[in-house]
């Protein structure tokens, strides 16, 4: 395997899962973000690393997913990639939401699966420096009423005999 060094690119995120990893397609878990909007500079960076870049017709145009798991194929845990502002202060609890402007550093790395081989990029950090903050499914559809009924969080409802 060779030794490859670390490069940074910008571009606008999608589907960011830095905070947590998401576990919809892997039960360890994958940090992972799809850098979109990609500019002749990280388009070049990313082809001299032998990375596939994709472009599905739409809005996001050319892009790449860069991702790290939880968990390596030796069994061992990676460290979460870095997340930090435009200061390079940590960022640990906001969920980047789609259309962020970010930065991200990333390893390429070679791959073997089966008959198929490639170059993945593997994430080491993002930096937010433009945050559209992703707002969470499941919130609020109303405005509070001022003198409404309200309800406590020691009221839990259990059935009577």
């Amino acid at each position: 395997m060779i030794d490859r060094k670390y490069n940074i690119i910008s571009g606008t995120a999608y589907w960011a899962s830095v905070v947590a990893p998401n576990t919809t397609f892997d039960s360890d878990g994958v940090w992972e973000v799809n850098v979109c909007n990609l500019d002749e500079d990280a388009k070049a960076t990313l082809e001299a690393d032998g990375i596939t870049i994709r472009n599905k017709g739409d809005e996001k145009g050319d892009y790449v997913q860069i991702k790290r798991k939880v968990r390596r194929n030796d069994g061992g845990v990676n460290t979460a990639p870095k997340v930090v502002d435009s200061n390079n202060s940590p960022m640990h609890d906001t969920f980047i939401g789609n259309g962020s402007l970010v930065n991200v550093k990333y390893r390429p790395y070679d791959w073997k699966f089966g008959n198929k081989k490639g170059v993945g990029a593997d994430l080491v950090a993002l930096q937010v420096v433009d945050l559209v903050e992703y707002q969470q499914a499941g919130g609020s559809d109303f405005t509070p009423v001022s003198g409404g009924y309200t309800s406590s969080e020691d009221d839990i409802p259990f059935p009577t005999n």
